[in-house]
Order: structure tokens, then C-alpha cells, then sequence
């Protein structure tokens, strides 16, 4: 596709979703609209459309490495933007300019997303008026943390991070935390920074820290599409978030990604034992097995099918037994 179609495509996009006429927010999807925008998800969807990545996937998800989530996405199962798995390959998916709050504490769950623009007095007080209309409260930056469900992230971009004012304070986290029992993605800033950290097992990444409150801006979108940073981000797209980054994981992809980090997990708790021992080579471990390693390590797979805890420091990353013995099946 060559440079002038590729703008005339987008613009057709961005017009298809300014044009969207759902209550209050211009901007966000209808349940037809959040199918037809997501059409290679086939699973189970929320009674608004978006897609329900299904927990046991949002589980194991916690425990994928940001360096796998990231290969495993961007490079899909290969063949560029017309081929590969889902239709192509997602090269932007990964953000590394937010600042954690935790950073020991990772972030994994549904999207949810919120859109927030600089004030406009006319447009602000439509929305408002419509707002009350649907009964919603006055408070617009509250429009979205009202409908969480549990599970799910709540990912805001507030003014594009350009805004001093922040969006979340203790009360806002409280409120997120209590909702959603998961941690949100501000592309804008966060205030009340020690208050939040009192919420156990809450975390939150942003673009900084500051102690001004929100102002200055009006919501425009609930459960529309986002940019953040240089990202897209879809309502239902799977978050993982942790120390080294953020990986936004089109819902289609969520289980590959799961699968394949599990089976990687496995094959490197091998080599690393062999490489202690002096039996392996640096290269030999870092993909190279020879027909002689792979029959080790599947039986190796056997052999500790009902313990594969021990070789983990932490035990929940280590694949179900279930898994194992599928994985076992296809090896042979």
C-alpha cells in the first residue's frame, strides 16, 4: 500500500470513529462497532462487545516474561502485515517510557480504556448535559472507573500525557483497586503518591508524578480506541505490565503468547540445568538442542511432570501438570 492510500485508509478510520453517535462519548465504540473492530476475536465477549479473554489465559499471563509477550506479538507467526497469525504481525505493542509505582508488582488484565481531551467549554458541557442525561455523575473522570469489572485494567490517556493536572489520586486508586482488583495505565500523571501506595497489591504506571488535582479536561471516550504513547490500544486487548515495560496483547493472540512462553519456560529451566552442570554449551542452551538434548528433555518432562514446582523460585510460574503432559504428547 503506498503512502497516499495508507492516509486516505486512516483518515476513513479516524472520521468512522468520530462520527460513532453513542450517548455521551463521541468517541467510543457501540457493541456492534467494538465486533466489527475486532473481528478476529472469536471467543466469548462482554455484553458490550468487548472481547473476554477468558481467566485461566489472563491467569497464566502473569507470569509471561515482557521479553517473550513482546517477540511472541511482534513477530506473530511471521509473514508481514497481510500474513501470519491474526493477519499479520504487531509491531506496536510495547511502551517503555512509563514510570511504575511498584516495581516489583506486575499489572495483567483486560483493558478497559478511557479517553480524555483538553477542555472545551462547548463541547465539555454537551458532555456533561449528556452525562446527567445517562445518569452519570458530575464527575467525568469517574465516568470510566465506574465501570470496571473485576479483572479488568483501567488504561486512561489523559490529554496525551501533555497535561500537568493529574488524573489519579488515593481516592480515584482506592476507587480502581475496589472495582477492578487490578492496577491501571495512565498516560498522563498520578498525585497522592503515598496514599496509593497503601493499597496493597495495587499498582499504577505513568508518565510521572505530580501533586496538582485533575482539571482542565473532559472525558471523550469510554471503551474507544486509544493511542498511548506509540501504541493502539483496543478495549479487551490483554495488559501486561511489569518492570521492564508495558505489552498490549490483541486478544486473538493471548493464548499463543501464553502457550508458547509456558513451553519456553519449560525448555529454559532445562538448559539452565544443564549449562550448572557443565553439560551444555552457552549456544547449545540458547536454542541449539541437539536430538540428544531434546530426548533428554522430554524425558526430563516425564520425569518431573508431578513436581515441576522445585525448579521454579517462584512455584506459580511453573506450566499445570495438564499442560506438561499435552506438551509431552506433541514432542512425541
Amino acid at each position: 500500500m503506498n503512502i497516499k492510500k495508507l492516509i486516505v485508509t486512516f483518515s476513513l478510520v479516524v472520521f468512522a470513529f468520530s462520527i460513532i453517535p453513542i450517548n455521551a462519548q463521541p468517541l467510543s465504540l457501540s457493541k456492534e462497532q467494538m465486533i466489527q473492530y475486532t473481528p478476529l476475536w472469536e471467543g466469548e465477549r462482554f455484553p458490550d462487545g468487548r472481547p473476554k479473554v477468558p481467566d485461566d489465559i489472563v491467569k497464566r499471563m502473569k507470569y509471561v516474561s515482557i521479553t517473550e509477550a513482546w517477540e511472541l506479538v511482534r513477530r506473530g507467526s511471521g509473514g508481514g502485515m497481510r500474513g501470519g497469525f491474526g493477519g499479520g504481525t504487531y509491531q506496536n505493542h510495547y511502551v517503555s517510557t512509563m514510570k511504575p509505582m511498584h516495581e516489583d508488582v506486575t499489572v495483567c488484565g483486560r483493558a478497559m480504556t478511557a479517553h480524555f481531551m483538553p477542555a472545551r467549554p462547548d463541547v465539555n458541557r454537551a458532555m456533561s448535559e449528556q452525562g446527567q442525561k445517562d445518569g452519570r455523575n458530575r464527575g467525568q473522570y469517574t465516568w470510566g472507573v465506574d465501570m470496571l469489572q473485576q479483572g479488568d485494567v483501567y488504561v486512561a490517556n489523559v490529554c496525551n500525557a501533555m497535561l500537568d493536572a493529574s488524573h489519579v489520586g488515593d481516592n480515584l486508586g482506592t476507587s480502581i483497586w475496589h472495582h477492578s482488583g487490578n492496577g491501571a495505565i495512565i498516560w498522563g500523571t498520578l498525585r497522592d503518591l503515598e496514599g496509593n501506595k497503601t493499597i496493597k497489591g495495587f499498582n499504577v504506571f505513568v508518565r510521572d508524578f505530580r501533586p496538582q488535582s485533575n482539571a482542565n479536561n473532559m472525558m471523550m471516550g469510554l471503551n474507544c480506541p486509544l493511542q498511548l504513547d506509540y501504541v493502539t490500544v483496543m478495549p479487551g486487548d490483554v495488559v501486561l505490565a511489569k518492570q521492564m515495560g508495558i505489552v498490549f496483547i490483541p486478544p486473538h493472540l493471548a493464548e499463543m503468547v501464553v502457550v508458547e512462553s509456558e513451553k519456553t519456560r519449560l525448555r529454559d529451566a532445562f538448559a539452565h540445568i544443564g549449562v550448572m552442570e557443565g553439560r551444555f554449551t552457552a549456544q547449545q542452551a540458547d536454542g541449539g538442542f541437539t536430538a540428544e538434548m531434546n530426548r533428554e528433555f522430554t524425558q526430563w518432562l516425564k520425569d518431573n511432570v508431578d513436581n515441576m514446582q522445585k525448579f521454579f523460585d517462584d512455584p506459580n510460574e511453573a506450566p499445570s501438570k495438564e499442560f506438561i503432559q499435552e506438551y509431552i504428547k506433541e514432542r512425541q
